[in-house]
């Protein structure tokens, strides 16, 4: 079987290409374009919606309806690799180790975990994955079904991981932790040694549960196709620590992630964690960055310095949210072998005039 084999993609041979050219750094005509749209006479679907609570709660069989009509109503456009990513919410990596997920009525998009390292570490030292757990079962059953319906016809995507300092700060809440990372540093250091130790465990296991392989390639919960192992990797923590313990705690989790995936995107999230950019663009492992700035703040894609120092630094930006129009006046300032662009179109015509004017000026 040739690698993207898969029916709801026109040219599986050059989306492929595209993307594996990327990856090298190398520009194959244009950068790759992330677009879909809604088929006419049909309704819009969105097969992620109440995921996490319908997962939790056993609900398969509505988690992939929805898939399948997510499939029937949607062109998939130019470099798009349709996929779905099974998951249980951000705090899922911290859960597997103990602990419980809860769903909100008011923010059912999201789960949440109440910490339960209360009085010190040394209470849960060591932690290990415990594969008992039924967030750990739920997840790989979830993992399974996805794999057996995704018959050549998606991508089985990597879960959001929240690993690392996250994990931690998921564990024993984000004050406390900010608190140990003075009182007892290296009890934190002796948690986050587990948290890292477990990381190539949970990322094999899960992909062996989702029958991730050489022949279908990966993707993260970002839409960046990898013909290897990916995944996208982030430490939201950040925002709320030094850069003096940044180094210490986070940055070598994070080299350690990117050095055993074949390619990872680093998503930075918040202006808080700008003071941090430099020492993480030093991560020679990170292929791409995915800037979020945060509420209340510009778009992402008008951070055009921004997105022009991570690309001097050697990484690739992921441009999303934008339309044509976004794209056209970015364009000229960026580099387009360092850049992937997610678009938001009205029509196949649209995306094909697109597709040519890219050509053109690249």
């Amino acid at each position: 079987m040739s690698m993207l084999a898969l029916s709801t993609i026109v040219d599986p041979a050059e989306t492929c290409t595209r993307w594996q050219h990327f990856w090298h750094g190398e520009l194959y005509g244009r950068p790759p374009v992330v677009a879909s749209i809604t088929k006419p006479n049909y309704a819009q679907v969105w097969p992620g919606e109440r995921r996490y609570e319908r997962a939790l709660h056993g609900q398969y069989e509505l988690i992939l309806d929805a898939i399948d009509r997510w499939l029937d109503a949607t062109l998939f456009l130019a470099d798009t690799v349709p996929f779905f990513e099974p998951g249980l919410g951000p705090d899922q990596f911290a859960a597997f180790f103990g602990g419980t997920l809860h769903i909100s009525e008011d923010s059912p998009e999201t789960s949440w975990m109440e910490p339960f390292v209360r009085n010190t570490w040394k209470d849960v030292l060591p932690l290990r994955v415990r594969e008992d757990n039924p967030v750990w079962r739920g997840l790989l059953n979830f993992y399974q079904r996805v794999a057996a319906h995704a018959r050549n016809r998606y991508v089985v995507g990597m879960a959001d991981l929240h690993s690392n300092l996250d994990a931690l700060a998921a564990m024993r809440g984000p004050e406390r932790l900010c608190i140990d990372l003075y009182d007892c540093p290296d009890l934190v250091a002796a948690a986050l040694a587990d948290m890292r130790a477990a990381y190539p465990f949970v990322y094999e296991t899960l992909s062996a549960a989702g029958g991730m392989n050489s022949a279908g390639g990966t993707i993260g919960w970002l839409p960046l196709w990898c013909p290897g192992r990916c995944a996208t990797i982030q430490c939201d923590t950040l925002c709320l620590i030094s850069p003096e313990f940044s180094r210490r705690f986070v940055l070598p989790a994070l080299e350690e992630e990117a050095a055993f995936l074949d390619h990872s995107i680093l998503h930075l999230d918040g202006p808080g964690a700008l003071v941090h950019l430099d020492d993480l663009l030093a991560i020679s492992r990170i292929d791409v960055v995915q800037w979020v700035p945060g509420a209340g703040q510009p778009p992402m894609h008008t951070w055009i310095e921004l997105l022009r120092h991570i690309q001097r630094s050697g990484k690739a930006v992921y441009v999303y949210g934008v339309r044509v129009d976004d794209v056209k006046q970015i364009h000229p300032m960026l580099r387009p072998e360092k850049t992937v662009y997610s678009v938001e179109l009205d029509s196949c015509e649209e995306g094909e005039a697109l597709l040519a004017w890219l050509t053109r000026h690249c």
